[in-house]
């Protein structure tokens, strides 16, 4: 009867570390739309400057914040800061959306880990809704974690039953 309660409970651990992982790549679906949203709205904003550079720096944008950075005036100053800070925010998060929608889908999991913004995960994690998604990655990446997790937890149950 024990035997038959351990097999029930490692089938049931093995589903829900399936299900749970199969949403991975839903989620950095979701995460890179989102990335990709906060891109547009940071390119939106630079437009402005830009129309700016094109009126009186002859379309130079890093002239114009140069000047603003340059200026007496503590507020032009601190404006030329952060249209520098969004020149930067924009460039990063040009990598970060094509590393997401151009990469293979082992390299997506490995550029969403290693660039994760929390900030924007969150938020994701906010509004995700949980699916049972059944395209080949999804469905690849749950077996994966699963039988990996399953791998584990039984070997670390075997050793510490052989130890005790």
């Amino acid at each position: 009867m024990l035997k038959f309660i351990g097999n029930t409970l490692d089938r049931v651990w093995f589903a829900i570390n399936m299900v749970v992982a199969m949403q991975l790549p839903g989620f950095i679906q979701q995460y890179g739309q989102r990335l990709a949203g906060h891109l547009d709205e940071a390119k939106y904003q630079l437009a402005n400057y830009q129309y700016i550079a094109d009126q009186h720096y002859q379309g130079d944008i890093p002239l114009l914040v140069k000047r603003y950075q340059t200026n007496s005036d503590p507020g032009i100053n601190a404006a030329g800061d952060l249209v520098f800070a969004l020149i930067e925010r924009i460039s990063l998060l040009t990598g970060q959306v094509e590393h997401l929608f151009n990469s293979d889908f082992f390299s997506k999991i490995y550029y969403f880990i290693m660039e994760l913004n929390l900030i924007v995960a969150q938020a994701t994690l906010r509004d995700y809704q949980l699916s049972i998604p059944l395209d080949k990655a999804s469905l690849l990446t749950g077996f994966v974690f699963a039988v990996v997790v399953s791998l584990i937890s039984t070997s670390s149950f075997k050793l510490i039953q052989r130890s005790t």
